[in-house]
């Protein structure tokens, strides 16, 4: 019988948790165009934006109450951490250019310039800083954490290989 490893499968929702909500949904619109970005329909709806934070809470809260495992849970802040930075970010612009924040996001398959010409240096270089802390600093949270989980885990699969070798050696008794 194979055993799982219940942390590597926690480890991985919740990075797919913290990569969907950033790049798969907030960064996604109908076209190339930052306008048509969710994030925008956030920031100009404020029911919208409290929906987000309550639910970015909610990911923190059961984050927070993981934080001493031996996984990277920590993903679980993204959603939060993104949010936090897009506010300030957006705050940021709004003073200064009188409009939302523009995150541009390239095109994969080609070096297209800039879809949107109204986009600033200030907007690309915030929108960037924005994607990295939010999935870098759940990173950097765990970064003390490392050893023991690369421990664990050793652990597991050591313990893995030699039940799998008694149930081998069970097979060829029989």
């Amino acid at each position: 019988m194979k055993e799982f490893d219940i942390n590597l499968y926690l480890s991985i929702i919740s990075i797919i948790i913290g990569f969907g909500y950033v790049f798969f949904y907030m960064l996604s619109g109908r076209n190339q165009n930052p306008l048509t970005y969710r994030y925008q329909k956030v920031l100009n709806n404020k029911i919208l934006l409290k929906r987000h934070l309550i639910f970015a809470c909610l990911l923190t809260a059961v984050g927070i109450f993981r934080y001493n495992s031996l996984t990277l849970e920590t993903y679980l802040f993204s959603p939060i951490i993104f949010l936090i930075f897009l506010l300030i970010s957006n705050s940021i612009m709004r003073k200064i250019y009188k409009r939302n924040i523009l995150i541009e996001t390239r095109n994969k398959y080609s070096c297209s310039p800039r879809v949107n010409k109204s986009a600033k240096f200030l907007d690309i270089f915030l929108g960037a800083l924005i994607g990295l802390l939010s999935l870098v600093s759940p990173i950097i949270m765990k970064h003390d954490k490392f050893d023991e989980i690369n421990k664990e885990r050793r652990k597991f699969k050591s313990e893995k290989d030699l039940s799998n070798n008694n149930y081998n050696s069970q097979l060829k008794l029989d």
